[in-house]
């Protein structure tokens, strides 16, 4: 991740192939960091809902049926440093586990609680910056998780 503070990188544009999978990991790091911008965004609805996510200014982020952007987000607005936000979803997202990525984030030093199910969104979380440089995750641990935790590791 720290090629991207590299200035053969500063200003560049990336065009994408449009999938939604490349889509969602590079408007993480678009929103991290301003060097890079990108063109041909999947079209996606879920691609759509954090793209949407990324640009509010509200504290109640709703996600919809959108999983990795429930994961991603979780990581993004962990290190938003004096941003709280609310992340929620479908009642079917709130049955999706997230408690393995949470405490991977709660060990690096993040603000996050369980607003109704303890493992499960929605969430509230306080920005801010990470104090710990390492964490162990369980090998069973879904790649979105570790792909999360790896989108914010250069900030």
């Amino acid at each position: 991740m720290k090629i991207l503070h590299s200035k053969l990188l500063e200003n560049k544009l990336i065009k994408i192939s449009g999938s939604k999978s490349i889509s969602n990991r590079l408007l993480i790091l678009e929103s991290l960091f301003n060097a890079i911008r990108i063109t041909n965004l999947s079209n996606s609805q879920d691609t759509q809902l954090l793209k949407k996510a990324l640009e509010t200014e509200t504290e109640l982020v709703d996600i919809h049926h959108a999983g990795t952007a429930m994961r991603f987000l979780t990581s993004y607005y962990a290190i938003q440093e004096g941003k709280t936000t609310i992340l929620t979803g479908s009642e079917r997202m709130k049955q999706r586990p997230i408690k393995d990525l949470v405490t991977a984030l709660q060990n690096l030093g993040t603000d996050i609680t369980y607003l109704e199910n303890e493992g499960f969104p929605p969430l509230k979380i306080i920005g801010k910056k990470i104090s710990v440089q390492k964490v162990d995750v369980p090998a069973h641990i879904s790649s979105q998780f570790i792909t999360s935790l790896i989108l914010i590791a250069g900030k």
